[in-house]
């Protein structure tokens, strides 16, 4: 990759913003912590619809069109732990069947600014991750991670760590474990009335293997072999409070991502062993709308969860196998935001963006419904 046009263009985003605010398709953002021996009723869902129109050849256009309902009990054990147990659903529309149906059970610590939680975790769109290393459209489709998460949030910083345990390996299997490994940092955070500055560092690591199989599980051609690949991004944030009535808020960031393919098994077709990309965006809140403009550069970079808009090698099924080492995009994202009832969000994306390789204009739309409902019950 030119290294001197990744500084220029970090040096010229000093004004830029990366990151969509996802907040209002988060889930479990209430304190944990409350009176002892009380049972209460989690009512937990998105509705979601999100057109993808893209006609180039590194990535199809389609719709996700459907819902997720994640119904749980839970009772709080002592006043910092409480345990809770439902049922997740996915259904796509016109498809007759459930595209998933999964039991949910977590056990769940939280005490002052620290927090654990074993089982289903607070994930997806929670981690805060950007589009390059983790994909928007993950929310609808692997919104379920299981396995374990520490949370700490300080003034200064802030820490979420976690696993997702995805395949469980058993003796004799001819398979590999699988499993996601992650880390957000806030760090050097700075925030007055007017301003806000904070460091970000981001990274996953997704592990393919394990020391029990048996069987001859290598020569399989549909199972890949043993290996560990890791991105990771490093960036600023900066926002500014104008404290005006239309004009809210400017905010900038810019992020520097990598990615190492650790691959071992030489029958696994690897472009470049290491990869990076550079992703750079300025924004505002007005009238109670976002709009951020976002600039992507990418040479040769891959991510295996990340967005497929930022990949050098196609996933479109017409167009397969076709590769474009440097990637150039520049996306335009409006997102606004409606309160439809306490603790029901309707969040409208819509992002048209340029492909500077291609010469495409190609755009996404995006309706979703986000509820997050804790009803106690009396005794």
């Amino acid at each position: 990759m030119k290294h001197l046009k990744f500084i220029f263009i970090l040096f010229i985003s000093t004004n830029l913003f990366s990151q969509v605010d996802n907040t209002s398709l988060y889930q479990n953002q209430y304190d944990d912590t409350l009176a002892e021996e009380k049972a209460y009723f989690k009512l937990q869902g998105l509705a979601y619809q999100k057109d993808i129109e893209n006609f180039g050849p590194l990535l199809d256009g389609y719709t996700m069109f459907g819902y997720q309902f994640n119904p749980q009990l839970g009772y709080q054990v002592s006043k910092n732990v409480c345990i809770e147990g439902g049922v997740y659903l996915r259904k796509d529309f016109g498809h007759k069947d459930f595209n998933e149906i999964l039991p949910t059970f977590s056990i769940r610590y939280h005490k002052k600014d620290f927090k654990m939680i074993f089982g289903n975790l607070d994930g997806s769109l929670n981690h805060g991750l950007i589009e390059p290393i983790y994909a928007f459209e993950r929310v609808m489709t692997n919104r379920v991670e299981n396995g374990v998460q520490y949370i700490l949030k300080k003034k200064k910083f802030d820490v979420d760590v976690w696993i997702d345990w995805q395949h469980m390996l058993y003796k004799l299997n001819n398979d590999y474990e699988r499993l996601l490994v992650g880390v957000n940092v806030n760090a050097l955070k700075i925030k007055t009335e007017k301003f806000e500055f904070k460091t970000i560092i981001q990274g996953t690591g997704r592990h393919n293997g394990g020391q029990i199989a048996r069987g001859g599980y290598i020569n399989r051609p549909d199972v890949e072999g043993v290996y560990t690949h890791l991105n990771g991004s490093v960036g600023v944030y900066l926002k500014y409070n104008t404290e005006k009535k239309h004009l809210k808020n400017i905010y900038f960031d810019a992020r520097y991502v990598g990615n190492q393919n650790n691959t071992k098994d030489t029958s696994v077709y690897v472009y470049k062993r290491y990869s990076d990309g550079m992703l750079a965006s300025a924004g505002l809140n007005v009238f109670g709308s976002d709009i951020m403009l976002s600039y992507w550069y990418g040479s040769d970079y891959k991510s295996e969860f990340g967005g497929a808009l930022y990949s050098s090698e196609s996933t479109s099924v017409t167009y397969a196998g076709t590769y474009k080492s440097y990637r150039n995009y520049l996306i335009l994202r409006l997102t606004t935001k409606f309160k439809l009832a306490k603790d029901i969000n309707l969040t409208l994306r819509t992002e048209p963006q340029w492909d500077f390789d291609f010469h495409r204009f190609n755009c996404d739309f995006g309706l979703y419904i986000n509820f997050d409902k804790q009803i106690f019950l009396k005794k």
